[in-house]
């Protein structure tokens, strides 16, 4: 029986880190030191923290046929839309994961010490923010960098019993930014040495 060779270093497990920031902020150079990502920086972007189950990063295509009369099989596949999602549950809930679920919004923070708190105002419609988002992976061998993203799915806040975690539910979808770019993901699936060499 024939079996396939297994190049063990392609298949990755784990979870990793996902971050984002603002429109606009520079995505940091992107070159492997000792087959991995460990040096790369990302000054001004924020860590999204733990999360119930990881990322999920889906990308859709849709197509239609082209049909003529004279053949019951299609003559051509064209593509006529595509997507790319992006989506995960924050368990590490704060005010600014609050404004990133919601698109935005306003902080507003009062008192000092034992008095301070911060008031959230989601945002009006139309009002809403896209941001930039990014994952590492937990061995540091890939990154992906979505240069503009906007909340696209309905956030779920479950407080239940003592043993269910509290999460704010989010799902992205990755637009093509105004410059820049060509397609919605920058640095898709950039692998560092060890991945490169696997499939050398």
């Amino acid at each position: 029986m024939a079996i396939a060779p297994i190049t063990p270093g392609l298949i990755q497990t784990g979870p990793g880190r996902i971050r984002y920031a603002p429109l606009g902020t520079t995505i940091p150079t992107v070159v492997p030191v000792a087959s991995v990502y460990t040096a790369v920086a990302w000054p001004s972007w924020l860590d999204v923290g733990a999360t119930d189950s990881g990322l999920t990063y889906t990308e859709g295509t849709e197509t239609a046929d082209i049909r003529v009369c004279e053949s019951k099989y299609p003559v051509r596949t064209v593509t006529t839309t595509k997507s790319s999602r992006i989506a995960f549950t924050a368990n590490e809930v704060s005010d600014l994961i609050w404004k990133l679920a919601q698109n935005g919004g306003t902080l507003t923070v009062t008192g000092t010490a034992g008095t301070k708190q911060t008031e959230y105002s989601p945002p009006l419609a139309d009002a809403e923010v896209r941001v930039m988002l990014a994952f590492q992976s937990n061995l540091d061998t890939e990154i992906i960098v979505w240069p503009q993203v906007f909340q696209v799915g309905s956030v779920e806040f479950v407080r239940g019993d003592f043993e269910t975690k509290a999460g704010l539910s989010m799902e992205f979808n990755a637009e093509l930014p105004a410059t820049g770019y060509t397609t919605p993901t920058q640095g898709h699936l950039a692998f560092a040495g060890t991945i490169a060499e696997a499939n050398e």
